[in-house]
C-alpha cells in the first residue's frame, strides 16, 4: 500500500498500514494538544493487529485510548511525559515510563536508541503550496521526521497553522485521513486565594525586559495579569496558554530586549483553548521550534534575563525540588523543568523561580520537607534554583549556605511546620502518607 512520497494517499483504518510494518514496530505519536484522537482511538481498536508494538507518547492531554486496559494487553506503551492521558496508565501498570528532560529525547531518535518505524500526527489544512503545519505541538517532532519512518497526518482544519519551523512539505507525509473533532483544548484552571497571593510574590520578582518562562495552569496565567504595567517583556518558553495573549495584544510583550529571535514569542507547544488556537494561526508574532533548540542549555544561558517559573510538589530543607511523584504515585517526569531551571540560573541577569503552597490536604501535609520519601526523585537541584515561592513569601536560596537555605524554606513554610523544620526533625506527616 505504500506509495511514493507526496501522494498522500487517503487513509480509512490504521489497521490498513499493519502489513507495511515490521514485527514489533515502534510507533510514535504526536504531542500534548497536537496527538491525534481519531488515530489514537484508531490504534487502540487494531491493538491486537499491532500486537508488540511498542507505542511512545508525550504528555497527551486528553485520553489515551492506546493506553486503555484491553489494549495493552497487545501494545507496550511507553511516556516520556505522563501528561494528564497517560497518568493513570502509569500507576496502574498499564503503561512505564522514562525519565528524561524535554532536552535530552531528540536525541534518543537522533542517535538511533529509539527508532520510529511509524509517526501519528495531527496537522493542519494544507496551504496553498501543499505544506501543512504541525501546529500547536513541533517539540521533537523533526527528529522522528529525520528517520523517514511511515507518517499518517491527521488533517484538521480547526488545528492552527502556526509560524517557526512547523510547516511539513508534501514529500514528508504518506497517508492522511480527515479529523472528526477540533483540537485538545485547555481551559484556564479553577484559582483561589492562595494561587493569587504566590503570583503576587512571583511577579515583585520580575522586572521590564525580563523573559519568562512558565508552565500551563493557574498560576502562570495569574502571574500574567499581575505584568500588565511593566514593558518590553519577553517570552521563551516550552509551552505558552492563554495567559500570554492578553500581554501580546496590548504591547506589554514585545520581546525587544531578547537577542535569541528578538521580536518573537518561542515555545515548543500551546495548550488553550479554540480562540487562542485561532490567535495563534499564520501569527508571525509567535513562533514554535523544536525543544532541541528552545530547551537547549546554551540558548536558554544566552538569553539575558531569563526567568524561569515553575511549580513543584515538595521542597526540601536543602532546596532541591521534587515535581514528579507524591509518595508511590507518578505525577510527571523531569520534563522542560531542569532544562529551564538550569539555563535561567546560568543566564546573564537569569533566575530559576520554584512556587508550591506550603501544605496540603487542608494545612494537614506540609510540602516543604526535611527529606523526600524513599524513591522520590530529586528533579531539580538547589544549585539551579533561586528562588522558592509560597503563600507565605520567598526564600531566597541563591548563595546562600545550606544552613541559610534552611532557614529561608522554614520561614516560608506553613507555620505548623516551621519549628520542625528548623530543628531538622524529621517527620512523615507529608502527603505521600495521605
Amino acid at each position: 500500500m505504500i506509495t511514493p512520497r507526496g501522494k498522500r494517499l487517503q487513509l480509512s483504518h490504521l489497521r490498513d498500514l499493519r502489513s507495511a510494518l515490521p514485527d514489533a514496530p515502534c510507533i510514535v505519536l504526536h504531542s500534548a494538544c497536537a496527538e491525534p484522537p481519531r488515530l489514537a482511538q484508531q490504534l487502540s481498536e487494531a491493538a491486537e493487529v499491532f500486537r508488540g508494538a511498542t507505542v511512545y507518547g508525550l504528555m497527551p492531554m486528553g485520553e489515551a485510548p492506546y493506553a486503555g486496559v484491553e489494549a495493552t494487553e497487545h501494545l507496550s506503551v511507553q511516556a516520556l511525559f505522563p501528561g494528564k492521558g497517560l497518568r493513570e496508565p502509569i500507576n496502574s501498570g498499564r503503561a512505564s515510563f522514562r525519565r528524561c528532560t524535554l532536552s535530552e529525547i531528540p536525541a534518543l531518535f537522533v542517535s538511533g536508541e529509539i527508532r520510529a518505524d511509524l509517526l501519528l500526527l495531527q496537522v493542519s489544512a494544507p496551504d496553498e503550496n501543499g505544506r501543512m503545519s504541525l501546529g500547536v505541538s513541533v517539540d521533537y517532532m523533526r527528529a522522528v521526521l529525520a528517520q523517514d519512518p511511515i507518517v499518517v497526518a491527521e488533517v484538521n482544519p480547526q488545528m492552527p497553522f502556526t509560524c517557526g519551523d512547523t510547516a511539513l512539505l508534501p514529500e514528508e507525509v504518506d497517508f492522511v485521513i480527515n479529523a472528526n473533532r477540533g483540537p485538545q483544548v485547555v481551559c484556564p484552571a479553577d484559582t483561589d486565594d492562595i494561587d493569587l497571593t504566590i503570583a503576587g510574590h512571583i511577579a515583585g520578582l520580575i522586572s521590564s525586559g525580563a523573559v519568562l518562562q512558565t508552565g500551563i495552569g493557574a498560576l502562570p496565567d495569574l502571574v500574567f495579569t499581575e505584568l500588565g504595567h511593566l514593558y518590553d517583556l519577553g517570552i521563551h518558553s516550552g509551552v505558552i496558554s492563554d495567559g500570554v495573549r492578553p500581554l501580546i495584544e496590548r504591547g506589554v510583550v514585545t520581546n525587544a530586549t531578547k537577542k535569541v529571535l528578538p521580536g518573537k514569542t518561542v515555545t515548543t507547544m500551546a495548550a488553550g483553548t479554540r480562540s487562542f488556537y485561532d490567535f495563534l494561526d499564520r501569527n508571525p508574532l509567535v513562533e514554535f521550534h523544536p525543544c532541541s533548540f528552545t530547551h537547549a542549555l546554551d540558548v536558554l544561558a544566552a538569553i539575558d534575563g531569563l526567568v524561569a517559573i515553575n511549580s513543584v510538589l515538595q521542597v526540601d530543607i536543602n532546596g532541591s525540588a521534587n515535581a514528579e511523584q507524591v509518595g508511590d504515585r507518578v505525577i510527571s517526569t523531569p520534563g522542560g523543568l531542569p532544562d529551564f531551571a538550569r539555563g535561567a540560573s546560568a543566564a546573564k541577569g537569569g533566575m530559576s523561580v520554584i512556587a508550591l503552597r506550603a501544605a496540603t490536604k487542608g494545612d494537614a501535609f506540609s510540602n516543604i520537607v526535611t527529606a523526600f520519601g524513599r524513591g522520590v526523585p530529586r528533579t531539580v537541584g538547589a544549585q539551579d534554583i533561586d528562588y522558592v515561592v509560597t503563600e507565605y513569601g520567598v526564600a531566597r536560596l541563591r548563595n546562600k549556605s545550606p544552613a541559610q537555605r534552611a532557614l529561608e524554606l522554614s520561614a516560608v513554610a506553613h507555620p505548623d511546620f516551621r519549628a520542625a523544620l528548623r530543628r531538622g526533625e524529621t517527620f512523615n506527616r507529608t502527603m505521600e502518607h495521605s
